[in-house]
């Protein structure tokens, strides 16, 4: 599948290392004629830029949003599949995002859908892995109950540690799942947190739920329940497991050991 731009071996492009910077660096790459062959951050050059040319492209939140009106047009869910498989933080995906976008546009739905063309078939099978990483934070993410000792302010904290950068994919079900309470998801691996500030404590125009570092935050003690609460929890799951139906290979196939550690009822000395 021929794209509408060629691929100039001598292009690299920065951005802010987000999704609407690297639809605002096509936008910019469309203006120059030709697709990058790299792609870095603004404050990290991007590799192999040393004898090219860097071209360095701001987020233009009004142009990204241009350009995935534009795809959504051509195919309905392929700005989805491409955020999902850009969250994977694969090398040179950013690039294969840019082949796609630029293929999508240049040959409509039927390159989004060619598995043939590399970029199509890549970005398929990372937007499938990041979804299913999201899809497993939902089920596995647990939370602990946080009291402030001045205002008696109740705060609910979780950690876990995601293959792959799938906060983003998050705060739509946990912002709706619990609108009313404050609390926050923490990235262990990229120490990074999704934060939720329900709206009687937010200013206005304030959003919802945003990322911030992880280092940024500062958390009260857990509350004094909250070991109670967690020992129930645990009792719970060994009074409903029946020893005699126990498959740990199917255990292990729907709740992989990497999530054990931030899992409340895995933290007992029997863990099968």
């Amino acid at each position: 599948m021929a794209a509408a731009l060629p691929v100039d071996a001598t292009l690299a492009v920065e951005t802010d290392g987000s999704f609407p910077g690297l639809l605002s660096a096509y936008a910019a790459a469309y203006r120059h004629g030709a697709l990058p062959a790299s792609v870095g951050r603004l404050d990290e050059p991007a590799p192999g830029a040393l004898f090219g040319q860097t071209l360095p492209v701001a987020s233009d939140a009004a142009l990204a949003g241009r350009v995935e009106r534009g795809l959504e047009r051509v195919k309905p869910g392929l700005v989805g599949r491409l955020h999902r498989a850009f969250l994977s933080e694969r090398p040179g995906m950013e690039v294969t995002v840019l082949r796609l976008v630029d293929a999508a546009q240049a040959g409509g739905a039927v390159a989004a859908e060619d598995w043939t063309f590399e970029p199509a078939r890549v970005v398929a099978q990372w937007s499938g892995r990041v979804g299913r990483e999201a899809h497993r934070m939902e089920a596995f993410v647990r939370f602990e109950r946080h009291t402030d000792d001045e205002s008696g302010a109740e705060r609910w904290a979780a950690v876990a540690r995601p293959e792959y950068h799938v906060l983003p994919l998050l705060t739509e079900h946990f912002a709706a799942r619990y609108p009313t309470m404050a609390w926050r998801i923490v990235d262990a691996r990229r120490r990074l947190a999704l934060v939720h500030t329900p709206e009687p404590d937010r200013q206005p125009g304030e959003p919802a739920t945003v990322i911030v570092p992880a280092d940024t935050l500062d958390l009260p003690e857990a509350a004094p329940d909250e070991a109670a609460a967690q020992a129930m929890w645990r009792a719970y799951f060994q009074a409903v497991t029946i020893p005699e139906r126990r498959n740990l290979r199917l255990h292990l196939r729907h709740v992989p050991k990497r999530y054990w550690p931030y899992l409340t009822e895995k933290q007992t000395g029997d863990q099968a």
